[in-house]
């Protein structure tokens, strides 16, 4: 009876924290967006005389060159997408997938995971793929894309971009063991994702992809990043003046912010504000903070701005001349 009383108590402390974890949730954040103003106030006080000798200005062509660099991020990984989708689920209609990516891309910008999940697994029934599939194609992208990233962080490590202290180097080290698995046998993962498939009475996917596919993958993933930090390069140059020496800079900036991203995402954080707040830091350590928080905001209002143009593009090209140009 005691056991029974204890457990009932138990169920029910359990209810209250369910109960109250938005509350909690909400709580946290109010005080991380205070310490995060305050924060910002202090620097902006120490880096006054640097803020003042900035020289701001407004080139449209900078912004729109961003346009055009952005672009080419997103098609390639549109692209990437279409490669690892066509190979996994046999469907072969090359622009459908990439119409697919761009019109359910604005929902990975949501704070949480299972909007965009939803978007593409639901795109892809109507096209009479089963969700299994379409999930099995993501866990690669987003393998390829975090494996890729660490190459991009590691590689402007070695040539000394960054200075971060030893335990960072671990960590990503750690960071690379799980993609670098998955890349290296993704036969093996899809043993385990077939026997899962099989267990849930569903058909098993075919042994479709070795480490060349995998391989070129994360190759094209890596010029993405790259470009990403171009793109950085012509965003803040619209705002400010800036030398292309910070290029390389700005790639680290790029990868180790997107990184951040999308391990935010995995572990069901809010992903826009994991990777803006570390995208803003990370800026910090070559501008004022003041600065890097501005421009943090003002890239995330133009990529979404850019993505939205690429949906509405994409949403006009009718599907028949998607569904009728295959691979």
């Amino acid at each position: 009876m005691s056991w029974l009383v204890r457990h009932l108590r138990n169920s029910s402390l359990l209810q209250q924290l369910k109960t109250r974890q938005k509350e909690i949730a909400r709580i946290f954040w109010v005080i991380l967006v205070v310490i995060a103003v305050i924060f910002i106030l202090y620097k902006a006080v120490v880096d006054w005389k640097q803020i003042q000798n900035v020289q701001w200005h407004f080139h449209p062509r900078s912004l729109l060159v961003s346009f055009g660099v952005h672009s080419i991020s997103l098609l390639l990984t549109a692209c990437c997408w279409a490669l690892i989708m066509g190979r996994i689920s046999g469907v072969k209609t090359f622009w459908e997938h990439v119409r697919i990516f761009c019109l359910t891309n604005l929902s990975q910008r949501l704070p949480t995971l299972f909007p965009y999940l939803a978007a593409r697994t639901e795109a892809y029934v109507a096209l009479g793929v089963p969700r299994e599939i379409t999930l099995t194609a993501m866990a690669i992208e987003v393998a390829v894309t975090l494996l890729s990233a660490t190459l991009v962080t590691g590689l402007t490590l070695l040539l000394g971009v960054f200075s971060l202290k030893g335990y960072l180097g671990l960590l990503l080290s750690g960071l690379l063991l799980a993609p670098m698995m998955l890349i290296l046998f993704p036969q093996r993962f899809l043993i385990v994702v077939n026997k899962s498939l099989i267990y849930l009475k569903r058909p098993p996917i075919g042994n479709v992809i070795n480490v060349c596919h995998t391989a070129s993958w994360t190759g094209l993933f890596m010029i993405i990043w790259l470009n990403s930090g171009v793109l950085y390069y012509f965003l803040i140059s619209g705002l400010c003046e800036i030398p292309p020496e910070e290029i390389p800079f700005l790639i680290s900036v790029s990868a180790v912010s997107g990184l951040a991203g999308w391990l935010g995402q995995l572990i069901f954080l809010p992903t826009p504000a994991v990777r803006q707040l570390a995208l803003a830091y990370l800026i910090s350590l070559g501008f004022p903070m003041p600065i890097a928080i501005a421009f943090a905001l003002f890239a995330r209002v133009c990529m979404m701005i850019f993505e939205l143009i690429w949906a509405g593009v994409w949403t006009i090209v009718p599907r028949r001349i998607t569904l009728s140009h295959h691979r």
